[in-house]
C-alpha cells in the first residue's frame, strides 16, 4: 500500500480534525495564560527559580531520577502553596490531553505508594531487585523518602507572553518538555514510567497508570504474519532499558527491523492505534500536528522492531521509528516500564527555534557519590 493511502487511512480512522490557525492560536493562547497564572502565583524567589532563558541548555537537563540523586532545575512541588499548585495542575491540563493528564498524574501518586512498598520492602529485609538494596541503611532510607509526588519540578523557559517559550515538568518516572512557538505546540521528549506498572495487592490492587502501552505492542506483534514477525524480532531477550532515554538522543543512527509499508489494514488499524497511545499524552492539538508530520515524512517509512518473548506477562521492548517519530517501550521486569517519545527532527522544537540544545546525561559514578553526601546530611539533620 502506497504512503499516501497508509496515511489517510491512518488518519481517516483516528478523525484528525484540521484545525484553522486561529484555533491553533487559541489553543497556545490558553496555555499561556494558565503559564502566566502560575508564575503570578509566585514570590520573587520562587520565580528567580523557576524561571529561565528559553536558550538555556537547562531545557535537556531533565531527569527521571529521583531528585536525592539529581535534581533538575525548577520549583518543587512540596515549595509550592496550595495556590501554585492548583495552578500548576491547570497548566498540565491546557498542555496534555486528558489521558495524558490522568497517566502523568497516576505516575506522580504510585510515587506516593512506591514510598510505602519500598519503605516495608526495607523492613522485613525483602530482596529488590533495583539498586536500593546496595545502598546503607541511611541512604537506603534517604533514596526511599525521596519518592514522593512532591518531589517534582516545574520550569518556564523564556516569557509565555513571548512568540516561543516552553515549559517542563520532571521527577521519578515522568518528564515531559513542552516547546510554544508562533502557534505550535512541540511535546517532545516526553518519558513515563510505572513502578509498579499493576499494584499487586491492597486497597488499591490492579491499579495502573499506563494501563494499554504494553499491550498495544503486544497486539501489534501478534498481527504479524511469520516472515514479518521474523523481521521484526531483533532478539531473543528485551534491552536493558531505553536506547534514546535521558541524554542518549541520536543514539540511533539506524532504523531495524520490519518497514510496515505492506501491513494489512487490521495491522495497519493496529499499529495506528499504537501510536496514537503515545502521541495523544498531548494536546490532541500538538498530537495532530504529529501525526501530520509523520504522514508528510511518509508512514510507509516507519520501521517495527521487537526484543524479548511475546508475551504480556513478560520482559519485552519494542520501537517505532520513522523520521518524525520515535518510540520506544521497555518492560525493566515483570512489574515495571519505561517509555519516550522523540521527534528526531524536533525535540526542543529545535526546528522551529533554529538553535541545537545538548542534551545532559549524568555521570552515574557522581551520582552515586552526590546521593551519599545528600543522604548523609539528612540523616545528620535528623539526629540533630
Amino acid at each position: 500500500m502506497s504512503g499516501y493511502k497508509f496515511a489517510a487511512l491512518v488518519l481517516g480512522a483516528i478523525m484528525v480534525i484540521t484545525s484553522t490557525s486561529g484555533f491553533a492560536a487559541s489553543r497556545t493562547e490558553t496555555i499561556a495564560t494558565a503559564a502566566q497564572s502560575f508564575l503570578d502565583s509566585l514570590d520573587e524567589a520562587q520565580l528567580a527559580t523557576v524561571t529561565m532563558p528559553m536558550d538555556t541548555n537547562e531545557r535537556a537537563k531533565w531527569t527521571n531520577l529521583p531528585n536525592i540523586m539529581v535534581q533538575p532545575a525548577g520549583l518543587l512541588i512540596k515549595d509550592m502553596t496550595n495556590k501554585t499548585r492548583r495552578a500548576m495542575h491547570a497548566l498540565m491540563r491546557a498542555t496534555m490531553s486528558s489521558q495524558g493528564y490522568a497517566k502523568f498524574t497516576g505516575i506522580m501518586l504510585l510515587d506516593d505508594l512506591l514510598h510505602q512498598i519500598e519503605a516495608e520492602a526495607l523492613r522485613s529485609n525483602k530482596e529488590r531487585r533495583d539498586f536500593v538494596r546496595f545502598f546503607s541503611d541511611p541512604m537506603a532510607r534517604a533514596f526511599i523518602a525521596s519518592r514522593d509526588y512532591e518531589n517534582y519540578t516545574v520550569a518556564i523557559f523564556g516569557n509565555p507572553s513571548d512568540t516561543s517559550w516552553g515549559w517542563r515538568i520532571t521527577g521519578h518516572h515522568a518528564a515531559m518538555n513542552f516547546t510554544i512557538s508562533d502557534g505550535r505546540i512541540g511535546f517532545t521528549p516526553t518519558f513515563l514510567g510505572s513502578n509498579p506498572m499493576e499494584v499487586q495487592s491492597g486497597r488499591y490492587a490492579g491499579l495502573m497508570a499506563l494501563a494499554h502501552e504494553g499491550e498495544r505492542g503486544i497486539e501489534f506483534m501478534k498481527s504479524l504474519d511469520d516472515d514479518q514477525r521474523k523481521k521484526a524480532m531483533i532478539a531473543d531477550q528485551a534491552a536493558a532499558n531505553l536506547f534514546e532515554g535521558l541524554g542518549r538522543r541520536h543514539s540511533l543512527d539506524n532504523y531495524e527491523g520490519l518497514l510496515v509499508s505492506n501491513l494489512t489494514k487490521e495491522q495497519m488499524h493496529l499499529l495506528q492505534r499504537l501510536i496514537t497511545e503515545f502521541t495523544h499524552n498531548a494536546d490532541h492539538e500538538a498530537a495532530s500536528a504529529q501525526l501530520d508530520a509523520i504522514s508528510e515524512a511518509g508512514w510507509d517509512k516507519l520501521w517495527f522492531s521487537w526484543r524479548g518473548p511475546v508475551d504480556a506477562s513478560g520482559e519485552f521492548y519494542y520501537r517505532v521509528h520513522g523520521p518524525r517519530i520515535l518510540i520506544e517501550y521497555n518492560r525493566q521486569d515483570a512489574n515495571h516500564d519505561h517509555m519516550i517519545v522523540r521527534d528526531p527532527s524536533n525535540d526542543y522544537g529545535e526546528d522551529w527555534l533554529g538553535r541545537h540544545y545538548e542534551e545532559h546525561h549524568p555521570n552515574m559514578k557522581d551520582v552515586i557519590e552526590n546521593t551519599r553526601r545528600r543522604a548523609a546530611s539528612l540523616s545528620a539533620n535528623e539526629r540533630e
